[in-house]
């Protein structure tokens, strides 16, 4: 997986376990901390599966108030 180094505002990618969403987000989390622009995290999937989003997306997409579904994992070495 592409190191980035901006938020990219789009998802990086899908995948059908938790386990390897998570290892994706760690490698491209790889040397950054939490607060990083340019960190991505783990949410749930638009199917049964999951997604590595950029942190913006990943708050655009849990914007729902009190009420938001979606769980958020950030990863980080």
């Amino acid at each position: 997986m592409k190191k980035y180094t901006e938020p990219m505002m789009e998802y990086c990618g899908f995948f059908a376990t938790e386990e390897e969403a998570i290892a994706a987000c760690r490698e491209v989390n790889r040397g950054l901390n939490s607060k990083d622009p340019a960190c991505c995290v783990v949410v749930d999937g638009p199917e049964d599966n999951y997604a590595v989003v950029d942190l913006e997306t990943a708050k655009d997409l849990l914007d729902f108030g009190g009420d938001s579904p979606l769980p958020c994992l950030v990863v980080t070495d």
